[in-house]
């Protein structure tokens, strides 16, 4: 005897629209309930709305906070363990800005540094984002500036 069985296999794409799924299914019971935070309620009050200049400014922040948290994971795995002395990042609208300060005459490092904002640039560029990388030497004797985020000191 022989029994035909259903494929069960589920598809990424299947789990990911379930979970979207559940998940406005959780906001609408909040936004109905009132216990949805400020965020949330303004996010839908945007998103539902006809003001099509507030969505896109979400949406272009949204988009920001996406790709800098990417470059700046990036180029962190692309320097590995060839860390320079101190690293900080900022960033602006379009631009991932690092400050990087090496030993003197540390081609090695400055070379390692060069690379991966390469690297950076030619994956993230066509998102419309880039890296800008300022390295300096020890005996520069420059502090971070201060509108950077030190990620090593």
């Amino acid at each position: 005897m022989y029994v035909i069985t259903q494929s069960t296999q589920v598809t990424a794409s299947q789990v990911w629209f379930d979970e979207l799924i559940a998940t406005l299914r959780t906001h609408e019971l909040q936004l109905e309930t009132d216990t949805a935070s400020p965020e949330m309620k303004n996010m839908y009050a945007i998103f539902m709305g006809n003001n099509l200049d507030e969505m896109f400014k979400v949406n272009k922040s949204t988009t920001q906070q996406y790709f800098v948290q990417k470059i700046v994971v990036e180029y962190l795995k692309q320097l590995d363990q060839t860390l320079p002395l101190k690293l900080a990042f900022n960033f602006n609208d379009s631009e991932v800005l690092v400050w990087a300060e090496i030993e003197d005459n540390d081609e090695k490092q400055e070379k390692a540094l060069a690379n991966a904002e390469a690297k950076i640039n030619a994956t993230f560029h066509p998102y419309g984002f880039d890296m800008e990388s300022l390295i300096v030497e020890k005996s520069d004797n420059l502090p971070v500036p201060n509108h950077y985020k030190i990620f090593k000191a």
